[in-house]
């Protein structure tokens, strides 16, 4: 008879912490320490926080289910990709992303905000915000999560119509999933900014980091772009000035795309530029001189002079969208690696976790 050997339960742990998220809920159901151990938060903090949590981009495609690429893999690697059975999203033409956190996206379909995740299937809807919209604009939005007390903030910013002037107040909403109602927020008397959206029919999405959400926008005042950022902890907002040479020329025959970037958990900021593309990171947040432009590279004639920059994988390559191609990834020096094509658009990337939320408050 062989001698059966048993592995030590922390050794078990680490293997485990190892593995994506899809394994791992299949795993539950092979022991009542193994159901435990995986839904526990404790466990779902240390895996999100380790290499093994996969980046995935989540697009809306015509007619058919949403679909989940893992970027880390191939593109070319079927078994990267994933449809998901979210009908909330399906049934609906216009769906917004408000933000994503810790594997949560934020989601407005057109009708209502909702949570979700899309490694677990957990999805929670949100109570609609009592703001007016009558002669205003959502311009500002963001999800975050703070951690002191456990909670998921979702924040919106409103503006008053194009008509009115540039230096209007802004008007800030700030959700509490704990508390689960929302709450206006006091902020400076007025706020000279415009959101620089790709799409100037949905607010700016914020980038999460470092406890504030932050979002790109134009600085009426001084014609420039800069970085705003919304402090969790202290409900303000400062500003960030962007890289001295964050400069760019529009053109009526090229599309001009920039936008803020995590890279390796640190703020980043790009631009595309005709046909050149540059990347920057602030290597000490806050830190004006720490800006260090990592990449620069002229386009590929095959893309036609089209990419808007989705993210960077972990072993530094790029990810974007291109219209003529498709979903592209390239290296540092612009070279086409791979491409896939398909019939949609590309919503967000977030990354997977086992997370679940927190107990909400009555309304």
């Amino acid at each position: 008879m062989e001698n059966i050997v048993f592995l030590p339960f922390e050794l078990i742990i680490e293997i485990l912490l190892r593995l994506p998220v899809k394994p791992l809920l299949r795993f539950r159901c092979v022991s009542k320490s193994w159901l435990s151990l995986i839904s526990s938060n404790t466990f779902a903090t240390s895996h999100f926080e380790h290499a093994a949590s996969h980046r995935r981009l989540l697009t809306k495609r015509s007619a058919l289910q949403p679909l989940s690429i893992d970027l880390d893999s191939s593109l070319q690697d079927a078994s990267a990709s994933a449809s998901l059975n979210l009908d909330f999203i399906r049934s609906q033409r216009c769906v917004e992303v408000r933000g994503c956190c810790r594997g949560f996206l934020c989601f407005y379909n057109g009708t209502h905000i909702y949570l979700l995740n899309p490694s677990t299937g957990l999805i929670k809807q949100i109570p609609d915000s009592p703001i007016i919209l009558n002669h205003h604009y959502e311009l500002l939005c963001g999800f975050a999560y703070y951690q002191p007390t456990d909670d998921y903030l979702i924040v919106s910013g409103f503006g008053e119509d194009d008509d009115a002037p540039v230096t209007s107040p802004t008007k800030l909403m700030i959700f509490s999933l704990r508390a689960n109602k929302w709450k206006p927020i006091e902020v400076a008397s007025h706020l000279p900014y415009r959101e620089t959206s790709v799409s100037e029919n949905t607010p700016k999405c914020g980038l999460f980091l470092n406890g504030s959400i932050h979002w790109m926008v134009h600085n009426y005042e001084t014609s420039k772009n800069v970085i705003i950022a919304f402090d969790l902890k202290e409900m303000t907002i400062s500003k960030i000035a962007l890289p001295d040479d964050f400069i760019f020329s529009y053109s009526n025959n090229h599309s001009i795309y920039y936008d803020l970037l995590e890279v390796r958990g640190l703020i980043s900021a790009f631009v595309k530029d005709l046909n050149t593309v540059k990347i920057w990171v602030m290597q000490k947040y806050g830190v004006h001189s720490s800006w260090t432009k990592i990449i620069q590279f002229s386009l590929d004639p095959v893309l036609h002079k089209e990419l808007y920059i989705a993210c960077l994988t972990k072993c530094g390559d790029i990810v974007g969208i291109n219209d003529v191609v498709g979903l592209v990834k390239l290296n540092d020096k612009g070279q086409l690696l791979e491409s896939l094509l398909f019939d949609g658009y590309a919503l967000v990337v977030y990354t997977e976790s086992l997370f679940s939320l927190p107990s909400t408050g009555q309304t």
